[in-house]
């Protein structure tokens, strides 16, 4: 209940950035860094936490989104993500990292509600086997716009592959990040980087 009041107290503060920014000559958020933001919040200062959340709430709803393919999930574990950022916010010790930390948190809650709600697989997480699910067939509409069969291609991928590829292509992460943000390395990151473009040309190949 604590970390849900305080997450409270941040959506409050949230709405109220716009006005304190405007009535205090403060650095405009694009201009402060997640680490000058971090140590602020470790410090007590919960508007450069509400600061954190209004800057990564859409991307990180829209990572949960893709990886559920589920509305009412993703919005329960973009919630949990950002409860765990403010309740965990100390054990963060290098802010520079904060991106690919938060984005960590996001996976497990996200596998947090694949346990609760059994929405995907688990094993599907961990599968180095099948890249893409061939039992289900590609949902394209009616025009012939390759932004959206890439779309629906990618939702195709296995979830130990969709979020590797959406972290790299979709949020521009690093190598590096990827893999502290999936829990694992480098090369297996380039690994089911690779494979993944593989499927995903092999899928589109479908449509020429």
């Amino acid at each position: 209940m604590e970390g849900v009041a305080t997450f409270a107290v941040l959506m409050h503060l949230n709405s109220i950035n716009a006005q304190l920014t405007e009535s205090v000559n403060t650095t405009p958020l694009s201009e402060i860094s997640d680490e000058e933001l971090v140590l602020q919040f470790r410090n007590g200062n919960l508007h450069s936490g509400s600061f954190l959340y209004s800057r990564y709430k859409n991307g990180i709803y829209s990572f949960c989104l893709r990886m559920l393919q589920d509305s009412e999930g993703a919005k329960d574990a973009t919630q949990d993500t950002f409860v765990k950022m403010v309740t965990n916010i100390q054990s963060l010790h290098n802010g520079r990292a904060f991106k690919s930390w938060l984005f960590s948190v996001a996976r497990n809650e996200v596998l947090m509600v694949v346990r609760r709600n059994k929405i995907v697989p688990m094993e599907q997480f961990d599968d180095e086997t099948v890249v893409f699910d061939h039992s289900t067939p590609l949902k394209i509409t009616m025009q012939n716009e390759m932004k959206e069969k890439i779309h629906t291609a990618m939702l195709r991928l296995k979830p130990a592959y969709r979020e590797v590829y959406m972290l790299r292509e979709i949020e521009g992460f690093s190598y590096e990040e990827i893999a502290v943000a999936t829990g694992t390395t480098i090369s297996a990151v380039k690994s089911k980087l690779f494979k993944s473009r593989v499927a995903l040309n092999e899928m589109l190949a479908q449509y020429q």
